[in-house]
């Protein structure tokens, strides 16, 4: 069985191994398109297309104007996970000039900063970044990563974009943070 991206959590990999069936995933053919579309959410947040793109089909489109967006070159990217998606996206970043930042304890720490990452805490990260990306694996240690707490150390006008497992982020806590404009938007 070979699963198309990264991880096995989707599939019943201890009912395969009884079964003796090779179970396979291929990481490396959806890193670039993980980080390509993690780039172009990252872009579209910032200039507010959602929300022009709304005001647009709803006739309003000239309420538009009122929500420019925010400028790019002094923003501050912060990736949680620097496997194979956090260090593509950190290559595809690079010519924006944005301060990346990074938290992965088990990354190779010569290989971030070789693409411009700055390895850091979490709550540097958090506290630093305008967006803030989810690439990370999920195990116990990730799952609810992204908790309330953690929410509540973000920016208010920071932005939470999760490329990795939907339980690295504790749904809820998201939920509550985005309706009281804890943070920006998800």
């Amino acid at each position: 069985v070979a699963r198309h991206g990264v991880g096995y959590d989707s599939v019943d990999a201890q009912a395969l191994a009884e079964r003796g069936i090779l179970l396979t995933n291929t990481p490396v053919a959806v890193r670039r398109p993980v980080a390509v579309a993690t780039l172009t959410l990252i872009l579209a947040l910032a200039g507010r297309l959602f929300t022009k793109d709304r005001l647009t089909r709803s006739g309003r489109w000239n309420e538009r104007t009122s929500h420019m967006g925010l400028g790019l070159r002094t923003r501050t990217l912060g990736i949680i996970g620097a496997g194979g998606i956090g260090r593509e996206l950190l290559a595809l970043a690079a010519p924006f000039g944005w301060s990346m930042l990074v938290c992965d304890p088990f990354a190779d720490q010569a290989a971030v900063q070789a693409l411009n990452g700055r390895p850091v805490s979490l709550e540097t990260l958090l506290a630093e970044s305008d967006f803030v990306v989810a690439c990370c694996i999920l195990n116990e240690q990730t799952r609810h990563l992204m908790n309330a707490s953690r929410f509540a150390q973000m920016k208010r006008e920071a932005f939470f974009i999760n490329v990795a497992r939907g339980p690295v982020a504790d749904e809820n806590a998201l939920i509550s943070a985005l309706k009281t404009g804890q943070i920006a938007g998800a």
